[in-house]
């Protein structure tokens, strides 16, 4: 039982590891601020999943982007990032 035990803590502290990637890697991508949202993993498909969302910034960034016209930010995205075999 100590070995499952031991298995699970790795488990949970890589995802922790995945979880803190992602909550700094992903708002990168984007031209504007967004908020990380959900994280969570998906053990069927072996993978992690997580939302963003535009911050309260993000629509004014936007439209000054864009020259001053009226934008709106409403939704979110969702991406899944499958893990691979080491």
């Amino acid at each position: 039982m100590a070995d499952l035990n031991s298995e699970m803590g790795d488990v949970q502290s890589e995802l922790d590891e995945v979880r803190t990637l992602l909550r700094t890697e992903l708002p990168e991508l984007f031209e504007f601020d967004v908020v990380v949202g959900n994280i969570s993993y998906n053990a069927n498909n072996n993978s992690v999943s997580a939302t963003v969302e535009p911050s309260s910034e993000a629509r004014s960034q936007l439209s000054d982007e864009l020259g001053g016209v009226a934008v709106s930010t409403e939704g979110r995205l969702e991406f899944e990032f499958g893990f691979t075999p080491k």
